[in-house]
């Protein structure tokens, strides 16, 4: 008896945790990740409005040749669905449908799927162009309702299945890229540093966009004299980006150059700033200036995908420059973003 009465409140204890597990914890899973395109967004989302165009680049409809698919409505068009059978271990069954567009910003789906197990999902394709280039972003989130969420503290749908939704951004970019002809035109690589604990020699003050090389090249000559004069050893030429204004097309940046740790100046204008040892991400890029925009983007999905929060400033150490190379296509900028 006494046996029973203990299997009796083991069992309850298990019921109560799990009925409060399942109430605290989220009836969601949610996958997000960025790719840069080097498209117009308008012609990105000639892509993605129409459901026969997912199959070209989704993971899952590559694997599954077997899959029969079934458009219904008007594709691309709010209320068109497609339907789909396939090999149960890959695509299973279900349906798909397109419930918001927003021309050339955004392609929002709503799924159904009825085997190898039911659920719904909601799929929404975010397009944001800039200078030409285009980060799409491709949030996917599966409702897990109670108490079927408890589930979810044992399983990861972004760790499971985020290469998944990295192949099909990938495959849309080579696929759009080719027919642009703009394929082999951005290709960065992200690397990451630990960057070192660095004093600066800056005159800093708000620039509009179009004077940035104006400021840099009138005013690393005084930052460069006043270095020299209290021996500080002047570094490669920096500039240090601690605020972008996208709608006023205004920054808040510095002319820098690294000199040595403790260096005091004696001038008004020129002041040292030290930024401290920390986690960093990078790229090299080679050739003009104006052309850095696709660097920049390329981390900013790197960030988005590896949920890493940008610090300022931002860093562009110019290795080689027109100071001493005439060929454009050989200047070296590193561009470095300070991350936690």
């Amino acid at each position: 008896m006494k046996t029973m009465r203990l299997l009796f409140f083991f069992i309850l204890a298990v019921i109560v945790v799990t009925a409060a597990l399942s109430f605290l914890l989220p009836t969601s899973q949610k996958v997000e990740r960025s790719e840069v395109i080097n498209a117009p967004a308008k012609t990105i989302y000639q892509q993605l409005v129409k459901l026969e165009n997912f199959n070209k680049f989704s993971v899952w409809s590559q694997q599954d040749s077997s899959a029969v698919y079934t458009i219904n409505g008007t594709d691309g068009t709010v209320g068109a669905f497609s339907s789909w059978t396939g090999s149960p271990e890959i695509s299973g069954e279900g349906k798909i449908e397109i419930i918001a567009l927003e021309q050339d910003r955004k392609v929002e789906h709503k799924l159904h799927f009825t085997q190898p197990k039911e659920g719904d999902a909601s799929s929404v394709f975010t397009l944001n162009e800039n200078n030409g280039l285009t980060t799409i972003t491709w949030s996917f989130e599966m409702t897990t309702p109670r108490p079927w969420n408890i589930f979810n503290l044992f399983y990861s749908m972004d760790k499971q299945m985020g290469k998944d939704f990295e192949q099909g951004l990938a495959t849309l970019k080579s696929l759009i890229e080719k027919q642009a002809g703009t394929a082999g035109n951005n290709n960065y690589e992200v690397l990451t540093m630990d960057f070192p604990s660095t004093t600066f020699a800056v005159i800093r003050q708000q620039v509009k966009w179009s004077d940035i090389y104006t400021f840099q090249t009138q005013h690393m000559p005084i930052i460069r004299n006043e270095a020299i004069k209290a021996n500080a050893s002047p570094g490669t030429a920096a500039s240090l980006f601690y605020k972008w204004d996208e709608k006023n097309q205004l920054t808040d940046m510095a002319a820098a150059l690294p000199v040595i740790n403790g260096t005091e100046l004696n001038n008004s204008l020129v002041k040292t700033e030290n930024i401290s040892t920390g986690k960093a991400v990078y790229v090299n890029h080679y050739g003009n200036y104006e052309k850095a925009i696709n660097a920049f983007n390329t981390i900013y999905a790197y960030l988005d995908n590896h949920k890493l929060k940008q610090k300022f400033p931002v860093i562009q150490q110019y290795i080689t420059g027109p100071a001493s190379e005439k060929d454009t296509a050989k200047w070296l900028t590193k561009i470095v973003f300070l991350v936690e």
